[in-house]
């Protein structure tokens, strides 16, 4: 498998693992703790950082983010083909997960380019 992909698959499990989250704002500071507790040179044996492309490019990461954060079904639900709104109860704008994704992906860019 290559590198690529298993560095999705790390960032995709820091958010499936809140899956079960009720609540916006706990889910929200839930994943960007898991992000910023990542540290790819203990996932992968001789981690080489990247210099200017990413193991997983910024718009791989909000396609990837995106899917992955609204599949809680705690606080989205499916609207019609790949399309999501939050549950009543939490109010959530689009334009808040969009901010939340590029938060996510200021961390996670630094993540792959740290040694």
């Amino acid at each position: 498998m290559s590198i690529n992909l298993r560095v999705e698959g790390i960032f995709n499990h820091s958010i499936f693992t809140e899956r079960n989250c009720m609540i916006w704002n706990e889910y929200k500071n839930n994943i960007i703790n898991n992000f910023n507790n990542i540290n790819l040179n203990e996932k992968f044996i001789n981690y080489i950082p990247c210099d200017r492309i990413l193991y997983v490019t910024r718009p791989r990461m909000r396609v990837l983010l995106y899917n992955s954060i609204v599949l809680n079904n705690n606080i989205f639900m499916e609207v019609g083909y790949d399309s999501y709104k939050s549950r009543e109860e939490n109010n959530i704008k689009q334009r808040d997960i969009y901010d939340f994704i590029e938060e996510c992906i200021k961390i996670l860019v630094k993540k792959q380019k740290c040694k």
